[in-house]
Order: structure tokens, then C-alpha cells, then sequence
């Protein structure tokens, strides 16, 4: 069961069932639902103030890559001369590069879907593309890109035409009313969070306390002394008037508060600035939470500063849902292990540790014989336990100081490091394999077992000059190891081996030699 490219990137599955092109139509129209609802509620979560308006539309464009609805979003704006002004973008700038529109109907850059969306204001969906002759152009364009389905939808600020939400999708698809809908729900809330961005960075540049009955403010005068707290503040801290105009503002910090933002803040308020930043602070019963912090001071008609105005806003909802969208981007969701991103930091990060410390590292490569019979026999629901129960073990057998990432199906990558001889690297391979080989109980009590063939390349000896040419060593020797399991004597080759393979050479008992393919 493989379920990615030779790159370790996953294939089309899961968004080839987004859009319902696999058996169980009405369960797959619920889940092209759910992505465009977890999309939608993901939006609600990335509202201001905390984001600037950059911000908040490139998070946008990559919360919709990150949840499945299309594999490039950008927002662009024509201008008065028929340019593209790209304001977001999550996917391959490479596809907006001189991308042709023109305002004018009889040009050929009028003829667009996005000259279309904009010159109409209203939204764009491809019914297959090549139906229509006159998208010729732009169908082929995207072709080469891998792309072949679009959506445009019309952005508006204060009820006026401002830009285009541009997906692109790499199925050839219609889009059904349903999506059309959220789609286009989304579109409004991101306009509406847009509008409220503007409105309340007018509001805090004034100092007006216009969002006091949505947000937690706080009046203090010059001396910082607390005069008032509306009701959102005694909600969201548990501190009333009285307790905080007593303790003052430092109730709210607590041990892992960041004494460095702390100053920041003290001197902004000593220079007359005011101030707009995140800080972890603690309510009453000592529970942290993540506050969005903005302080203006209020001037006198002298210019003299007489009060201070703080609007603190509670985003721990926003935070948590980064720090998922940031775990999700770097592990595996079938195994929980690490992914092909992950492993590429680390790969960078333990060389240079080697490089730096005189030590070696094993990069091993790893391909589970007998797995796709599992597959066929028992289906991929069976396939899938396999894969958990294989992570789990690699996991268990390793050392603390060891990593594991999967690729894609059934292959794994381990990187080892830390030891001393051939043999006691080999020993690990032994522990590895016994414990691999031990049979797997499927949920039906079926038992059933796989085997594994591995490529190992070891830095420095095997001299790959990077990351990239360490794994393709490894990924070499294991093609290697897969072509002579009938025969070989373990489930390892060493990428040297190879070379001694060609020459007819007899390997080093250690399995190292000085020599690599060119």
C-alpha cells in the first residue's frame, strides 16, 4: 500500500475522496462538508486584533491548504492597470507568474476566470474546463502546473469590490452547490473579519474603547493605577475592581510569564508608545491563558499622557489551534510519527551535530516485506493497523537519542547516531528485527506478520556531500537489499556494498569501505 511518491509526499487520496471521485458518495459528500466547515471554523479563530492584516490573509490562504479544500490559495487584487497585486499566497507562486487578466471583455486577459469574477462580482467555478473554449488558455496554463479546476470569489471591504480568493485544485471537477455555498460563506466571514481588523485598528490608533462591551478593557491613570475594569475583564481574569485596583495589574502574571515582553511593555509606556503584543497571564484561580494585549495612552489637550486605555482580548482558543496546525504539518496522522518535513530539519540538525562532534550517523531506510498481501487479503483498515503497530515498535526498540519518520506506505526512515562500532550498530539492527518480526493480531484475530529490507548509508565514511544524497545512498542500498531477499544473508545492505557488488569486490566484515558509486 503506497501512498505517496518517490518524494515521501502522499498521493491524491485524500483529496480525491474530498471530491467524492471514490465509492461511498454520500459519506464522501460529508466529509468534502467537514473540511469546508473545519475551514470555516478556523477562519472564526484567526480574527483580529492579534493578526495584522497580512497576517491574517496569509494564514487564511494556508489554513485552506492545511485543511484539504485546495492545493493553492491566493488573494489578488487588479489595479487601475490591469496588473496582479498578490497579496497572500499558500502554494506555488510559480502558477501566478504573469498571470494575464485585463478588465477589457474582448482581450484575451479578459477572458480569464478571474477577469470574469471580477468584471461580473460574482463567483467562478470551473464546470470542466476544456467544455469551454474560450478558458482554453487558462486550462492549459494550469495544466502544466499539475492544476486543472478552479474557483474565484469576489472579495469585498465595506460593501465595495477589493480583490479575488483564487483556488486551484489539481482534479478536474465541478463544484457542487453545497461547497458552492460555504465556499462563499467563507468568503463572507473572511470579508467581515477584514473589515473588523480595519475597524479596530482605527479604534485602538484613537484610543476609543468602542469594542468595551466585547472585549476586556482596563482605564488606569498615568501612574498605572487601576481606575476601572468593565465586566469582560472580571470574566476572563476572575479579578474585580476592588481586588485588582489593590494588587494592580501584576496579579495577572504568573511563573511563565515572559519578563522580556514584560519590559517591552514597561518601556513603550515610559516612551509614550503604545503597545500590541501577546503575553501568557493567569486568571484569579491561577489557570494560564494566552492574552492579546494593545495599551494606548490617552494625551491631555497639553500632549500630556493622563490616563492609560489596555484591551485585552483571550486567545487561547487561536493559539491551540496553531499549535495543532503546526504538529499536524510535521507528523505522520496514521502513525504519529514524524513526516517527511520533520525529518528533513532533523536530518540538517543531527549532521551538522555529527559534524561538529567528530561522531557518525546511520541513515536507514526502511521497506516492509510481505505488507501488500496483508493489504489485498484483509483490506486497508487492516494495512493501516499494521502500519501503527510497525511505528509503535520501531518506536519502543530504538534509543531516546534515536528518531523515526515515515515517508509514505509502508516505508520508514531511522536515523542512529551515537555509537561506536559496526558491531554495536548491528546489534541494534538484530533488536530491531526480532521485535519486528514478532506476528500482528488484527482486530479479527487474524495473525499475521511482515518482514523488513533495509538500505543503510552512515556520514561520514559513505561521503554524501548533504541530506538529500545521504537518503538517495540509502534508499539505493535498500532497492539493493529488496532485489536479493531471497538470498541474503540479513535484512541489511550498506550503500558501499553496492559499489563492491558491481567491481565483484568482497565488502569489509565491518561493511564499510572507503569507495562509493559515482
Amino acid at each position: 500500500m503506497r501512498t505517496s511518491d518517490s518524494h515521501g509526499r502522499p498521493k491524491g487520496k485524500t483529496l480525491r475522496r474530498f471530491l467524492g471521485l471514490t465509492p461511498g458518495a454520500g459519506e464522501q459528500a460529508r466529509e468534502r462538508q467537514s473540511h469546508l466547515l473545519a475551514l470555516r471554523d478556523a477562519l472564526a479563530l484567526l480574527m483580529p486584533p492579534r493578526l495584522s492584516e497580512p497576517e491574517l490573509l496569509a494564514q487564511f490562504c494556508q489554513l485552506v491548504l492545511a485543511q484539504g479544500v485546495a492545493q493553492l490559495a491566493a488573494i489578488v487584487r487588479p489595479d487601475a492597470e490591469d496588473r496582479l497585486d498578490t497579496l497572500a499566497l499558500a502554494g506555488s507562486r510559480a502558477v501566478l507568474t504573469d498571470l494575464p487578466h485585463s478588465s477589457q471583455a474582448d482581450s484575451p486577459g479578459g477572458k480569464t476566470p478571474l477577469a470574469l469574477a471580477w468584471r461580473e462580482q460574482r463567483p467562478f467555478y470551473s464546470n470542466p474546463l476544456f467544455q469551454n473554449p474560450s478558458l482554453q488558455a487558462w486550462h492549459r496554463r494550469l495544466a502544466a502546473h499539475g492544476l486543472r479546476s478552479t474557483a474565484v470569489l469576489p472579495l469585498t471591504r465595506r460593501g465595495r469590490p477589493w480583490s479575488l480568493l483564487v483556488l486551484l485544485q489539481r482534479e478536474e471537477v465541478d463544484w457542487p452547490s453545497d461547497s458552492q455555498m460555504l465556499l462563499e460563506s467563507i468568503a463572507r466571514t473572511l470579508c467581515g473579519a477584514l473589515d473588523d481588523w480595519e475597524n479596530e485598528t482605527q479604534q485602538t490608533l484613537l484610543g476609543t474603547g468602542l469594542m468595551a462591551a466585547y472585549e476586556s478593557v482596563v482605564l488606569t491613570d498615568a501612574q498605572r493605577r487601576v481606575l476601572y475594569v468593565n465586566q469582560s475583564f472580571q470574566l476572563m481574569t476572575g479579578y474585580g475592581l476592588e481586588e485588582v485596583s489593590r494588587r494592580g495589574l501584576r496579579a495577572l502574571q504568573g511563573p511563565d510569564t515572559d519578563v522580556h515582553e514584560l519590559a517591552i511593555i514597561d518601556q513603550a509606556l515610559r516612551d509614550g508608545h503604545a503597545y500590541s503584543g501577546t503575553i501568557l497571564n493567569y486568571r484569579r484561580n491561577g489557570e494560564p491563558f494566552w492574552n492579546h494585549l494593545s495599551i494606548v495612552p490617552v494625551r491631555d489637550r497639553e500632549g500630556r499622557i493622563g490616563h492609560y486605555v489596555g484591551i485585552q482580548r483571550d486567545i487561547s482558543a487561536e493559539k491551540d489551534l496553531m499549535v495543532q496546525l503546526e504538529y499536524e504539518s510535521r507528523h505522520d496522522r496514521l502513525t504519529g510519527l514524524a513526516n517527511r518535513r520533520a525529518l528533513d530539519d532533523e536530518l540538517e540538525a543531527v549532521m551538522a551535530r555529527v559534524d561538529r562532534y567528530g561522531t557518525r550517523l546511520a541513515a536507514c531506510m526502511i521497506d516492509l516485506d510481505h505488507f501488500k498481501p496483508i493489504n489485498d487479503l484483509y483490506g486497508h483498515d487492516a494495512g493501516d493497523h499494521v502500519l501503527r503497530v510497525v511505528a509503535r515498535r520501531l518506536r519502543d526498540s530504538l534509543r531516546r537519542t534515536d528518531y523515526v519518520a515515515r515517508l509514505g506506505g509502508d516505508e520508514f526512515v531511522l536515523l542512529l547516531e551515537g555509537f561506536k562500532t559496526i558491531d554495536e550498530l548491528e546489534q541494534l539492527f538484530l533488536k530491531l528485527e526480532a521485535t519486528i518480526n514478532e506476528t500482528i493480531a488484527l482486530r479479527n484475530q487474524q495473525l499475521v506478520g511482515v518482514r523488513l529490507s533495509m538500505g543503510v548509508c552512515i556520514y561520514p565514511e559513505h561521503h554524501a556531500r548533504d541530506a538529500g544524497e545521504l537518503l538517495r545512498f540509502a534508499d539505493q542500498a535498500l532497492y539493493q537489499s529488496k532485489a536479493h531477499k531471497q538470498t541474503r544473508k540479513r535484512f541489511w545492505t550498506y550503500c558501499d556494498e553496492i559499489a563492491a557488488t558491481k567491481t565483484r569486490s568482497k565488502p569489509t566484515p565491518s561493511g564499510i569501505s572507503q569507495g562509493l558509486p559515482s
